[in-house]
């Protein structure tokens, strides 16, 4: 059956919809979660508003389109300057969840690399509902990541942490959320630290002694934001203890 809607069409109007809908006021107010010399930009709509745009094109093509149809409809959104368009791509793509290829995975880091992706916002949505579905339907894609804390492209590395944040909260691939914990921990930015901290914060849900363990383990060689984040959980004399003897390269036991 052929679509009533090409994937062209259907961004051409759908950027037509976002920018008649969003307001400049709206988008001051997202723009102030952003460092000023980032290059983010918005329509200025609220997220539930872009939600409900997605949700009633998406009514119009279900049960034509395929997820051919959805990957090049993301291909087109995510090229887009605006976030709330590159939103609306992941959202269709990951209706067809069901239907992640292997493949999805080289495209997506193609995407990072050309930058489409280059800033947190955008960067972890892409991973809360593209990346880490794609990783639960092929667990196998887990170690295709760990080369990606190598790659120059910060994007690249912060996917490589953040993908497996939902996963690790849930007690799963923990040998290699360490890994790739562990093989982040030389990198200069704070995005990777904040990610690295979220990723092991997350995991010690499932085991706090495991990731206990681990700290200590590593103890200065740990960014210390990583460090803040990894132990928020933690009661706030542990912290403070963890916070103390992680400075040392020692590796000195905590107090019962």
């Amino acid at each position: 059956m052929a679509s009533v809607i090409t994937p062209l069409q259907a961004a051409k109007q759908i950027l037509k919809t976002l920018k008649t809908a969003g307001t400049s006021e709206r988008a001051a107010q997202s723009r102030v979660y952003f460092k000023t010399d980032e290059d983010v930009r918005f329509y200025g709509l609220k997220t539930p508003e872009v939600r409900q745009i997605e949700q009633e094109f998406f009514a119009s093509v279900k049960g034509v389109w395929t997820y051919a149809d959805a990957l090049q409809f993301c291909d087109l959104m995510i090229r887009e300057s605006h976030l709330e368009a590159k939103q609306i791509g992941f959202e269709l793509l990951a209706r067809f969840k069901r239907q992640f290829p292997v493949a999805l995975l080289k495209t997506i880091k193609q995407w990072l690399l050309e930058n489409h992706s280059a800033n947190w916002a955008t960067t972890d949505g892409l991973c809360s509902i593209v990346v880490t579905p794609l990783l639960q339907k092929h667990p196998e894609l887990v170690e295709q990541l760990k080369p990606w804390t190598r790659n120059k492209n910060l994007w690249v590395r912060r996917v490589s942490a953040v993908a497996l944040v939902g996963l690790a909260r849930r007690g799963k691939h923990l040998d290699d959320t360490y890994q790739i914990a562990e093989a982040l921990f030389g990198w200069p930015e704070d995005l990777i630290h904040k990610a690295v901290g979220w990723l092991l914060r997350e995991a010690g849900k499932a085991d706090e002694k495991r990731l206990e363990e681990f700290l200590l383990s590593h103890g200065a060689l740990i960014p210390r934001t990583t460090l803040r984040y990894a132990i928020e959980r933690f009661p706030a004399e542990k912290r403070s203890e963890m916070l103390l003897i992680t400075k040392s390269a020692e590796k000195p036991k905590l107090k019962n």
